[in-house]
């Protein structure tokens, strides 16, 4: 099992960082492989539109820098954990511009999925999506606009299973990170 975890430790909180510690610590104890991208010190160039990685240069986008790396282990990857501060309720900057510019991993077609229009697949597995929010005074309309936005972007991400944890207290790091790796249990990561 191969699992991606990208991270924007920016703005950081003490309860960002130990729950991204603690998180990376469990990971390397139970021997799970494991490739990790904190985004927070890297120039990202953001998504021009340009559709390029769709018609020109299939899957792989025009620019080259961490984001291609990015997509790449994503797509190869089993689970993909997304550890994000929640701020009015969706991603840092960031962490937006890796999703934007893995527009590549889809299709300029569509489908329909549940009654509305979406992006159709380039291949022909994707990783499962567990998203993880965090931050000391989330509202609970941030929460719920975090968890709406995670669904969306799960559909379009083609994503069969996605899950949201929200972390508002150090208390909750333990129980954000046993979710984590019960997840993985239940998709088959025993050791």
């Amino acid at each position: 099992m191969k699992i991606l975890m990208v991270s924007d430790s920016s703005n950081q909180t003490t309860l960002g960082k130990n729950l991204e510690e603690t998180l990376l610590k469990a990971l390397k104890e139970n021997n799970y492989d494991y490739k990790h991208y904190n985004v927070s010190e890297v120039e990202m160039i953001k998504c021009i539109g340009c559709f390029n990685c769709w018609v020109k240069t299939p899957g792989l986008c025009i620019f080259d820098d961490i984001t291609r790396d990015i997509t790449k282990a994503d797509v190869n990857s089993d689970l993909y954990i997304i550890l994000n501060e929640v701020k009015y309720g969706g991603y840092s900057s960031k962490i937006k511009k890796v999703f934007d510019r893995s527009i590549c991993k889809i299709l300029p077609f569509f489908k329909e999925v549940n009654g509305e229009m979406h992006h159709a697949s380039r291949y022909e597995r994707y990783p499962d999506l567990f998203f993880i929010g965090y931050g000391d005074d989330i509202t609970r309309k941030e929460e719920q606009d975090f968890n709406s936005l995670n669904q969306a972007n799960a559909i379009n991400f083609q994503a069969e299973t996605a899950e949201t944890q929200i972390c508002t207290q150090q208390k909750q790091i333990e129980e954000s990170v046993l979710m984590v790796l019960n997840h993985i249990k239940k998709m088959g990561g025993e050791i």
